[in-house]
């Protein structure tokens, strides 16, 4: 079966970081944060809060749906993330673009998983 393609467009942290072999061995050393949260407390609390959200629902529909989805998540001020934008018409952040065709916006994991559904996703099952 097929995934369903999930293109989620939503604004994205940017932490400051060094070069890719620096931050593996300070990650692996347990000496600082990871790469991904480091520079994140810069930004208003607020801002945290909807990262952590859009990151736990993406990571909930992943676990729980496997390789029936896959999500690619775009910046709307990159330019991959300027087109969809445009394509799509996405004027609130986070959308989520299910198969396609079908949009969903904010937090909303119901309507995202009814979207999924409806594209033909299913969860996996846990044996």
């Amino acid at each position: 079966m097929k995934p369903v393609l999930v293109d989620v467009i939503s604004p994205l942290l940017d932490g400051w970081g060094m070069c890719t072999t620096c931050e593996m061995l300070i990650a692996r050393a347990n000496l600082d944060k990871i790469p991904s949260e480091r520079g994140l407390d810069d930004y208003p609390p607020e801002w945290q809060a909807d990262f952590y959200r859009l990151s736990d629902l993406i990571f909930d529909l992943a676990g729980r749906y496997g390789d029936h989805v896959l999500f690619r998540i775009f910046d709307p001020r990159s330019l991959q993330g300027l087109i969809k934008s445009i394509r799509y018409r996405v004027h609130h952040y986070p959308t989520f673009i299910v198969g396609g065709r079908q949009k969903v916006f904010g937090f909303d994991s119901v309507l995202v998983e009814q979207a999924l559904r409806a594209a033909g996703a299913a969860e996996q099952v846990v044996e």
